[in-house]
């Protein structure tokens, strides 16, 4: 994992930090949707003055330097992984206790966890942007403005929207062409995956995020977004926006054709069938669970191209099957 998979509201349940993380960015998904413009190119919310760079983030605020950011410090392992794939990595020059991707995120100095991290430690690197998530971190903005720093929030609502916003993070670094190119190969996954299940008959799906309690994605998500595009519909929508819990008398009632569990640090969904009633649901009987590595799935970054990718497999196989 965005958020969060940085999130964005966690409907009646208090999530800790660790689990937030598995959702992170997608825990960030509150905020407003200027980032879920449907382009796949360039930011259409990005100004293309000469002067200064001037963006609308995630939550609909706008953003303004000066000059191409030169110091960056990621509240989120996402926005992290976003800031090294566009080339901005010599930039970084602190980032969260989670960052793990790439490899050179790890050995970046720390300010905290993606839940807590610390405004005195954020200042102390004296950023000339942060890059942080909503949701959970949405008190965070004012803090830090009121010391002086800008803050992009990285809060995307749909795979087009992280596009958006890599784009952004881009000119905002001046790493215009390069985070280009990364948005060309996400839109590429997205046009392939389309070819490939876009005229397929929906399939109903379920995405489990955390099973203790049992969370799922649910409207004006990222990982709902990617659901729809791989050709599935997702049942977790029935309970709300954001990632809310979902109550297994529901699952076992609209008994989903394909139930797809995410794999992490933080989640182990272990064997399903040997679940209280999961042996009845028709996924299990026919074989259609599936595993997939949660950061491929629940961060809101460039590695959301696999995954979209993976789900399609997951959710329609018949149309990967060689010939």
């Amino acid at each position: 994992m965005s958020t969060t998979r940085q999130r964005r509201g966690l409907a009646a349940v208090i999530i800790p930090a660790a689990l937030a993380l598995l959702v992170l960015g997608a825990v960030a998904l509150a905020g407003c949707g200027s980032s879920s413009s449907s382009g796949g190119g360039a930011s259409p919310a990005a100004s293309v003055s000469s002067g200064p760079i001037t963006v609308t983030d995630g939550s609909g605020a706008s953003v303004t330097l000066q000059q191409p950011a030169a110091r960056i410090v990621s509240l989120a392992p996402a926005n992290t992984e976003i800031a090294y794939a566009v080339g901005a990595g010599d930039k970084m020059v602190a980032g969260t206790s989670y960052d793990d991707y790439p490899a050179a995120a790890k050995s970046l100095p720390k300010i905290g966890d993606f839940a807590n991290p610390s405004v005195e430690k954020i200042a102390s690197f004296n950023p000339d942007l942060v890059l942080a998530a909503g949701g959970i971190q949405a008190g965070l903005r004012s803090k830090l403005e009121k010391l002086g720093m800008q803050v992009y929030v990285v809060d995307p609502k749909t795979y087009d929207g992280v596009m958006t916003e890599i784009a952004n993070v881009g000119r905002l670094a001046g790493a215009s062409a390069q985070a280009q190119q990364v948005v060309d190969t996400m839109k590429k996954a997205e046009t392939d995956v389309q070819a490939k299940v876009g005229s397929a008959v929906k399939v109903t799906a379920f995405l489990e995020i955390y099973s203790k309690p049992l969370m799922t994605a649910g409207t004006d998500t990222f990982i709902n977004d990617m659901i729809g595009i791989a050709g599935g519909t997702n049942i977790g929508a029935a309970a709300g926006s954001g990632y809310p819990n979902f109550s297994t008398e529901i699952l076992f009632k609209d008994d989903p054709a394909v139930y797809i569990a995410d794999s992490g640090s933080m989640s182990k969904p272990g064997d399903l069938s040997k679940r209280a009633g999961y042996s009845d649901l028709t996924a299990v009987k026919d074989g259609h669970v599936y595993v997939i590595q949660d950061n491929i799935i629940a961060r809101p970054g460039p590695r959301l191209a696999q995954g979209l990718q993976e789900l399609a497999k997951m959710i329609h196989p018949e149309a990967y099957a060689t010939q």
